[in-house]
């Protein structure tokens, strides 16, 4: 697990009660939001490692990330708990139970709780490798401005575009707090957006700070008379369900590892509960990849042959096509469509095809138990062997280092195939 320091220091940690005799199993609370698809992953990770490694007595009810604290809460006598309290009057409430608690939440900072966070920056970062694949030279950011989850994402995209060269202009919210965001007038923020979108150099490339920020987007675009995805590409986070029905075109989106989180707040929690002494303070958990949906599906060039096969290549690369396969559905030659590619996007034919089954490659180490010859059929390689060769090459990881640092601790055999809509990165 990547462990990284805070950058401020916290204060010292509180003092816990360990684990109360009782017989039976021990009893945990969750103050996890039910109310997002984020949450309710986070409660998966949690239910799998109970499972394994359990049983425990799991106190857990339904609750939107703005809900007060449970009543009982104050007085309750329980063994551990994993908190996601968004808001400082809840935080203070689980610090003084002195329960043995693992912090999951990404906005009150400083609870001197051990915490295990998403790694904000790597989703940022992803998200700009994303659009910068798709060969986009003008960005754009989105969030909620001093929110630390929202800061650091911005903080990763921005970083990583300028990286490239790149600049990126970053919409000013007047909005300063989520729960303030709420009550403010949405027409008002729309018409700011709005403007904001129409004056942004197109094409342009956008990410928003959540799927929620990423259909006010979409919607600003609507306004602004501005086509998605071919003037503005725009990519949220988390995958959100509810977000995403809601979304037109379908929402492209980074997906966190909200099950992992989950589990490794509840093994931490289990040493904590069995009084084991822990320099656990701070883990940063990084992002499963992106799901590409239409908001994100073209290519920022202006050469038509390139992004048709790219586009091709985007659909096919995994049922086994080669270099000849795109030259016979180009207008062109190969050697015009090779020079084309190289001067557009600095990678052959074939390297694009390979970074396409690369990243499927990964979806399906770090989401499947699938054997390393059922991956390499699945996305269209013949030889194990050479999928292990190439996969190091491009991540310099092993495929088994890739799957232990990716995949939840201790998984079993068995889990399903993901049904998720396809998972691309080029």
């Amino acid at each position: 697990m990547a462990k990284k320091k805070p950058s401020a220091k916290l204060p010292s940690k509180p003092r816990t009660r360990r684990r109360i005799s009782r017989a039976g199993p021990p009893h945990v609370a969750l103050i996890i939001e039910t109310s997002t698809s984020f949450g309710r992953r986070l409660i998966r990770g949690v239910a799998q490692y109970a499972r394994e490694n359990g049983p425990w007595s799991v106190y857990l009810e339904q609750r939107s990330i703005y809900d007060p604290a449970p009543p009982w809460l104050r007085t309750w006598k329980g063994d551990g708990i994993i908190a996601k309290a968004a808001y400082p009057e809840l935080a203070k409430i689980v610090v003084d139970t002195r329960i043995p608690t693992v912090d999951l939440n990404e906005q009150v900072l400083g609870l001197g709780l051990p915490v295990i966070y998403n790694d904000n920056e790597a989703i940022g970062q992803l998200a700009a490798e994303h659009l910068l694949d798709r060969s986009f030279e003008n960005f754009g950011f989105l969030g909620h401005p001093g929110i630390y989850w929202s800061d650091h994402r911005r903080k990763g995209f921005e970083t990583a575009v300028q990286l490239s060269g790149c600049e990126c202009d970053v919409y000013s919210s007047k909005q300063r707090a989520l729960r303030r965001y709420r009550h403010e007038s949405w027409e008002i923020e729309m018409t700011n957006m709005t403007r904001w979108v129409k004056g942004l150099p197109k094409p342009v490339g956008v990410m928003a700070a959540n799927d929620f920020c990423a259909v006010q987007v979409l919607d600003a675009c609507r306004r602004a008379s501005v086509s998605v995805p071919e003037h503005m590409a725009v990519i949220g986070v988390d995958n959100e369900s509810v977000a995403g029905e809601l979304a037109s075109p379908p929402l492209s989106s980074v997906v966190p590892n909200a099950e992992r989180m989950g589990y490794e707040a509840a093994a931490l929690l289990d040493q904590l509960m069995q009084g084991q002494v822990t320099d656990h303070d701070h883990s940063l958990i990084p992002p499963v990849g992106v799901v590409t949906r239409q908001s994100t599906d073209i290519m920022a060039i202006t050469d038509s042959d390139v992004a048709e096969a790219v586009g091709f290549i985007r659909r096919h690369a995994c049922d086994g096509i080669n270099s000849h396969d795109v030259v016979r559905e180009s207008a062109v030659s190969r050697s015009v469509l090779q020079r084309r590619f190289r001067v557009l996007l600095g990678r052959s034919i074939h390297d694009v095809i390979m970074a396409v089954r690369m990243e499927r490659t990964k979806q399906l180490l770090s989401h499947t138990d699938l054997s390393l010859q059922a991956i390499s059929d699945r996305v269209g390689i013949s030889h194990v062997e050479y999928l292990s060769t190439v996969f190091k090459k491009h991540t310099k990881q092993t495929v088994t280092e890739y799957r232990q640092a990716h995949r939840l601790k201790g998984q079993k055999k068995g889990r399903r195939e993901s049904g998720e809509t396809r998972i691309t990165f080029p």
